[in-house]
C-alpha cells in the first residue's frame, strides 16, 4: 500500500505514539527516529501533525516530545467506557431486582464520575446524575463510598479543594467527614436526601483483591422507597452480591494487566 495513503499516515502516527509511550520521560527527535526507523523529514512531519491535534507536546526547554493532553482525555474516556461495559450486566440485575435507579461511579482525582446509569421499572425515577456527570468526592452515595475508602490525607485534600463546589450541593468538607464516619459504622454509604430533597441513595465501593479502589455502585429512589428496613433487608443484600461479583471480575482483569 502507498505510504502516502491515509492508512499509511495512521500507521506512521501509531509508531511515533508507541515510541513515546515507551518513553514516559520524553524522547528526542533522534530517539524517535531510531525507534521508528523513519527519516528526519517524515518524523518531523508526523510529530507536527500530532502536535496540531494535541496528541503530542514538546517541552520547550529539553525539546523532548511527550504524549499530549488530548490522548490522556481519550484514554480516560476509553477506561470509563470499558468499566461501564464490564459492569452492565450487574447494573441490569440490580435494576431488575430493586426496580430503582442504579449508579456506577469511578474516582478521578478529587472528582467522582458517573460511569453509567441503569433505570428500574418503578415509574418515579431518581435521575440526580447521568452518565458522564461529575460531582465532588463525598457528595452523593457512590461518591461517599469512594471518599470513605481513601486515605484520610487524600480525603481532606479533596474536600478542601472542592469546598466551594460542595456548597452547590448543600455539602461541606465537615459533612463529608461525618458521612465517612457513618459509612464505616454502617458498612455502606447513605445519602439521606441531602443533595436532592425527596431522593435518597445507598452505595458500596468496589475494591480489588490488591486494594485498588475501582468504582462504587449505588441504588437511588424516592424517600418513600428508601426506608431503613427496605435498605437493609432488600437492597443491601443484592447490592453487596453484585459489588462482590464486580470486585472479583476486576481482580481477575487486574491480575492479567487488563484493568
Amino acid at each position: 500500500m502507498d505510504s502516502e495513503t491515509p492508512v499509511g499516515s495512521i500507521s506512521r502516527a501509531q509508531k511515533v505514539l508507541a515510541a513515546l509511550t515507551a518513553a514516559p520521560l520524553g524522547a528526542s527527535l533522534t530517539e524517535i527516529m531510531a525507534v521508528t526507523e523513519f527519516t528526519k523529514t517524515t518524523t518531523h512531519r508526523v510529530l507536527a501533525s500530532l502536535q496540531d491535534v494535541h496528541y503530542v507536546a514538546q517541552d520547550p526547554d529539553t525539546r523532548k516530545y511527550h504524549l499530549g493532553s488530548a490522548l490522556a482525555k481519550i484514554a480516560r474516556t476509553a477506561n470509563l467506557s470499558e468499566l461501564a461495559a464490564l459492569s452492565r450486566r450487574s447494573m441490569r440485575r440490580l435494576a431488575e431486582a430493586s426496580k430503582d435507579t442504579i449508579f456506577l461511579s469511578a474516582p478521578e482525582g478529587a472528582v467522582s464520575i458517573c460511569v453509567c446509569r441503569e433505570l428500574g421499572a418503578f415509574p418515579i425515577r431518581t435521575l440526580t446524575i447521568d452518565t458522564g456527570d461529575r460531582v465532588p468526592l463525598g457528595v452523593g452515595a457512590t461518591a461517599q463510598a469512594l471518599y470513605a475508602m481513601m486515605p484520610k490525607s487524600k480525603r481532606l485534600a479533596a474536600s478542601q479543594a472542592n469546598a466551594s463546589w460542595m456548597a452547590d450541593f448543600n455539602f461541606t468538607p465537615e459533612l463529608a467527614e461525618e458521612r465517612c464516619a457513618d459509612f464505616h459504622e454502617r458498612g455502606y454509604a447513605l445519602n439521606p436526601s441531602t443533595v436532592i430533597p425527596g431522593m435518597s441513595a445507598v452505595g458500596l465501593p468496589i475494591v480489588t483483591e490488591s486494594g485498588r479502589l475501582v468504582a462504587a455502585v449505588g441504588i437511588g429512589a424516592i424517600n418513600d422507597r428508601m426506608k431503613l428496613d427496605r435498605i437493609e433487608s432488600e437492597l443491601l443484600p443484592v447490592l453487596r452480591e453484585e459489588a462482590g461479583l464486580l470486585a472479583d471480575k476486576f481482580t481477575i482483569l487486574e491480575k492479567e494487566g487488563l484493568l
